[in-house]
């Protein structure tokens, strides 16, 4: 089950709605496959799905951009088999440099409040709001 929360910053009205965790269709990569959006990660799932030893990850997980401070909400996906490996990347839509390879998923349960984006002073307030499946 996934948790989507609301980001509100108090100084500058910031204010995003992310969802964190899995759904119901994250079971099998044959349903990620029929949902993902991204073209190349959606050819290398149909490329995993032919071998049975294949393991995979993938969650809906907050991207935090370590230049600056963008914060993504997105997928993230490791295939990994025998012989073959795979980590869905991103850039960050802001500034262009590298995303961390790996969100923040469950870490907005325990507590963890993301610096703003827009005036980079304050942590975000984080409310979950909404249980998703």
């Amino acid at each position: 089950m996934g948790v989507a929360y609301k980001l509100h910053c108090e100084r500058c009205s910031y204010n995003q709605n992310v969802y964190m965790g899995v759904g119901f269709r994250y079971g099998y990569l044959s349903e990620i496959e029929e949902w993902f959006e991204d073209p190349a990660g959606k050819e290398r799932i149909r490329e995993f799905m032919k071998d049975d030893h294949t393991k995979y990850n993938c969650f809906h997980g907050l991207y935090v951009c370590e230049k600056c401070k963008y914060l993504l909400n997105a997928h993230y996906l490791h295939l990994q088999s025998d012989t073959d490996s795979y980590l869905q990347s991103y850039d960050c839509p802001r500034c262009s440099e590298k995303m961390p390879s790996i969100p923040i998923d469950k870490e907005l349960d325990h507590g963890y409040s993301p610096t703003c984006p827009e005036c980079g002073e304050e942590k975000l307030s984080v409310e979950g709001f909404l249980d998703w499946d």
